[in-house]
């Protein structure tokens, strides 16, 4: 079995979303968890970490680069007593500035790079690099317990 995993959020609070700072930003704070069981789930060893860094979920990266999105891409595959684990991260992701918000309009350091262009109507041109980074949440494995 996999998840992801929010134990060590700086930030916890039941009060808020995972990885959500008082101060309205936002940090690491998943981490990718996998444990088994021989006995069809009445028991289960220690959970142990998978992923190499703490991702930051709250990044921007759809709906036009203004809304975060995780999913449920965690997969786990398994024969005999090899086992592997797949999930999604944004250890890569390319932090950036969104040129639509004022400045600190949000403060939450969960935009992600894009590159628009302001338009004479007031508005903004799409995103112009979509492969630089700002949208990097890319595919990790491991094999799990």
């Amino acid at each position: 079995m996999l998840w992801w995993d929010s134990r060590a959020d700086p930030c916890y609070s039941p009060a808020r979303p995972i990885g959500n700072c008082a101060n309205r930003s936002t940090v690491a704070s998943l981490d990718v968890f996998g444990t088994r069981s021989t006995d069809h789930g009445d028991n289960w060893i220690t959970p142990t970490r998978l992923n190499a860094a703490t991702s930051n979920p709250n990044y921007e990266q759809f709906d036009g680069r203004s809304v975060p999105f995780a999913g449920d891409y965690l997969w786990v595959t398994s024969l005999g007593a090899f086992s592997f684990g797949v999930w999604t991260d944004w250890r890569n992701t390319v932090p950036g500035v969104d040129p639509r918000e004022a400045a600190d309009e949000d403060n939450d350091d969960a935009d992600v790079l894009q590159c628009r262009t302001p338009l004479a109507s007031g508005g903004f041109t799409g995103d112009t690099c979509p492969r630089n980074g700002g949208l990097d949440q890319d595919i990790y494995g491991a094999l799990t317990p």
